[in-house]
């Protein structure tokens, strides 16, 4: 026996509701003639628990999910879901994707190590099971595979988990439900730039805004002279750094104003 996508979603249908009416539809009408289900009333169907219970057989003694799934599923899923329908609502193959790497110290998921060298995709589940001291979110994905370029970096001897803040394929909001399971502290290292310091100070639970010492980063953006990354971006973004009373925030923004150019992430890498 095989079931045509509406005849499951029918049957789902009837199974979430227990019972009740449905309209004199061609699918009701194969299921009362075929399978004697429901009581055809004028131009409807009336359907018991009966009925419903059945429904629930049926779809079991094929395969199928009694229910439809409630969010969308891994295409290996969906095929138990609904085999007529496996790409329809499923997950994009990046759409729950975290990329992560080891910063610094054992970081663990399920006892086996996050490696150091490059990084590891996760799905949010698998991530929100990695033991870390600290989450460091890290705003270019190019920064992240070589962060142990930044010997400039202190990491206070702790158990640091980098993760990409996130692009076009790595979804930033993502990254949110995973710091936000969290209860360990948020560090930052984005771009010294309006833009990079604005969204390092929304991330929750912000301990530290990791940039260069004082010296060593003005003398760097003031060499680079990046002007633009100062000027297209505090419009945006001057009013809500202002606001911020944080010191970690109001330093370094003290000192973009000052200077009145950024400094990219990746001429930082290797100061």
């Amino acid at each position: 026996m095989s079931f045509s996508s509406r005849e499951i979603a029918f049957l789902q249908d009837l199974v979430v509701k227990g019972s009740g009416q449905k309209g004199a539809s061609l699918t009701s009408e194969h299921f009362h003639r075929h399978f004697g289900m429901g009581q055809h009333l004028g131009s409807q169907f009336a359907f018991t628990q009966v009925d419903a219970d059945r429904a629930r057989q049926m779809l079991a003694n094929v395969g199928i999910a009694p229910e439809p799934a409630v969010r969308p599923l891994r295409r290996a899923q969906a095929g138990m879901n609904n085999p007529s329908q496996e790409k329809a609502g499923t997950l994009a193959p990046h759409q729950d994707s975290i990329a992560v790497k080891a910063a610094r110290g054992r970081c663990e998921c399920k006892g086996q190590p996050v490696p150091a060298l490059g990084y590891q995709v996760l799905t949010l589940e698998q991530a929100c099971e990695i033991r870390a001291d600290v989450l460091l979110v890290v705003e270019n994905l190019e920064s992240l595979r070589f962060l142990e370029r930044n010997r400039w970096i202190d990491y206070q001897a702790r158990a640091v988990l980098a993760i990409f803040r996130g692009d076009g394929v790595f979804r930033a909001d993502v990254v949110i439900s995973l710091l936000e399971a969290s209860s360990a502290p948020v560090w930052a290292y984005f771009d010294f730039d309006p833009a990079g310091m604005g969204m390092a100070a929304r991330l929750p639970r912000l301990q530290r805004v990791l940039l260069p010492a004082e010296e060593v980063l003005e003398c760097s953006a003031r060499r680079a002279n990046q002007v633009h990354l100062y000027a297209d971006q505090v419009g945006q973004w001057g009013q809500s750094l202002t606001s911020d009373d944080r010191s970690m925030i109001q330093r370094p923004w003290a000192l973009l104003r000052k200077l009145r150019v950024g400094l990219a992430q990746e001429l930082m890498d290797s100061l």
